[in-house]
């Protein structure tokens, strides 16, 4: 297992960004093509999934939320990866626990753009909050790769505020890079860093699965969600490692070991609670 280094977490920790290559292996990569493009085709054909896609501004669909929801063969497993295990612990600390799953694509010729943002509610401190985005195609500049603005998850929120709001034509900006990635790359990119993406107009499909993550101590500190979420979302991460264990890839050469953070619970086979554990229903009032 390709294991991050700490000369890499530095730079993710300077740059806001950081390109992981070659982490999924081809034969899980392939699972996942597959079972993404099938849910991408139900959304198309206005099946279940489609329900909660969200569309861009042009009105296209790009961005299935609840994605453990919605069955399939990979997510879970995908989620329990060990190299995924194994830098979450290694940047955030043994506590953190994934909160946010989705698959994001953008369709040839056509797929949405996204302007300019933060990602959620920005905070003034910073904490190591970012993505995991496991890409399952090539994403080049060609069709519609994310743009970054290295150092920018260190502005004050006032002066991201300022960019985001003015905006800038086809990311013009001195200082964007174009995070380009190949199959199975990893990019990992801070929730306050500056990024979007321009729309594709190219023939091929970029697909990405993001994967968000949070701690008991920060939920404490900014009462994002009531504590009964974070229970859930513990015990899911714990059947997405049963089911890495269980059903592993030909590649698989070790498991990730998960320590329960303190006062969550530990899962039980026999408690199939529903995978929709939904954030509104959980929030703050």
């Amino acid at each position: 297992m390709e294991k991050i280094t700490d000369n890499q977490i530095q730079f993710f920790n300077d740059n806001g960004y950081l390109i992981l290559k070659g982490v999924i292996q081809p034969d899980e990569l392939a699972v996942t093509q597959s079972e993404s493009q099938r849910l991408i085709d139900e959304i198309l054909a206005g099946g279940p999934a489609d329900e909660w896609c969200n569309r861009g501004p042009e009105g296209i669909p790009y961005y299935l939320t609840y994605l453990h929801s919605h069955p399939n063969e990979f997510s879970l497993r995908l989620l329990g990866h060990p190299s995924i295990g194994d830098l979450l612990h290694r940047i955030i600390g043994p506590d953190f626990i994934p909160c946010y799953e989705s698959l994001v694509f953008k369709l040839p010729k056509h797929g949405s753009s996204v302007r300019w943002h933060r990602d959620g509610n920005a905070i003034r401190e910073n904490h190591p909050i970012f993505n995991v985005d496991i890409y399952l195609d090539e994403s080049t500049v060609d069709n519609g790769c994310v743009w970054v603005v290295p150092k920018s998850h260190l502005w004050g929120i006032e002066e991201a505020q300022e960019v985001i709001e003015r905006g800038e034509v086809n990311f013009d900006r001195p200082d964007a890079v174009p995070a380009e990635v190949e199959p199975g790359d990893i990019l990992l990119h801070h929730t306050k860093v500056l990024h979007g993406s321009k729309i594709n107009m190219s023939d091929t499909l970029r697909r990405v699965i993001y994967f968000d993550q949070r701690t008991p101590r920060w939920n404490a500190r900014y009462k994002w969600w009531q504590n009964e979420f974070l229970t859930e979302r513990c015990k899911l991460y714990q059947r997405a490692l049963h089911e890495r264990r269980t059903n592993p890839y030909a590649s698989d050469t070790e498991q990730f070991a998960y320590e329960v953070p303190p006062d969550m619970p530990t899962w039980d086979p026999n408690d199939n609670f529903d995978l929709r554990i939904q954030h509104r229903a959980y929030a703050y009032q």
